[in-house]
């Protein structure tokens, strides 16, 4: 158990029966339900369909035509993170977000969402000796919070086209350069955000009798 919590009932697919020993071997043995070849789990798809669709509005949000691979990683680890933060209606009726109940920590305006996924900013650097002639700041795209105590940020350096992580930056307006500089970085990937699973097969949206969408109203 952890803070109050104990879980029961795992759900899931054939990916995990490879991990039925290690599940059961955790604290309160839980018990681990593995769905038939060609049976889905709803709640399971219909939290796929959330990530996506969030996945979907962060990458609408940004103006770039083409995301590198990496940003596109990171930009669903910052929509599944963030969904995290909120309570859901079909989590616990107490007000708390599933973050807060397995971690205790709480969203924080200041650690979390002083920068928006994909804002442009110059991050400082710290190199050593400070009298050298190294540039002081390059450019980075904010791929999302660090998710530490001290409250930093990762940026996609547009230089490198790899993630990095800083904790003092000065956010800017976002250039023109830098938007064909996103653009080429994510040559070669698709223009419409796709999903795979790891065998490359593409992951479809699944409609489910009594699982609804946001939008749907549900009958009284």
């Amino acid at each position: 158990a952890h803070r109050g919590l104990q879980v029961k009932f795992v759900r899931g697919d054939g990916e995990f029966e490879s991990l039925r020993s290690q599940i059961e071997d955790l604290p309160g043995k839980p018990r681990l339900d593995v769905a038939a070849p060609g049976e889905h789990v709803p709640e399971i798809e219909r939290r796929i369909r959330v990530v996506k669709e969030r996945s979907r509005a962060v990458e609408a949000s940004t103006p770039f035509e083409r995301l590198p691979i990496l940003a596109v990683i990171h930009m669903v680890l910052h929509a599944t993170t963030m969904l995290n933060y909120f309570p859901t209606s079909a989590g616990l009726d107490n007000g708390y977000s599933p973050r807060t109940l397995l971690t205790g920590e709480v969203l924080s305006y200041k650690t979390h969402l002083t920068l928006k996924f994909g804002d442009y900013c110059q991050v400082h650097e710290h190199d050593e000796p400070r009298n050298s002639q190294l540039p002081r700041t390059q450019g980075g795209i904010c791929m999302g919070h660090t998710r530490t105590l001290q409250g930093g940020f990762r940026f996609l350096n547009l230089r490198t086209g790899v993630v990095i992580k800083r904790y003092s930056w000065d956010r800017l307006p976002m250039p023109d350069t830098v938007i064909a500089r996103m653009n080429r970085l994510g040559a070669g990937q698709p223009r419409q955000l796709t999903f795979l699973d790891r065998k490359g097969r593409p992951i479809g949206d699944l409609d489910f009798p009594g699982v609804t969408t946001d939008t749907e109203p549900i009958d009284q």
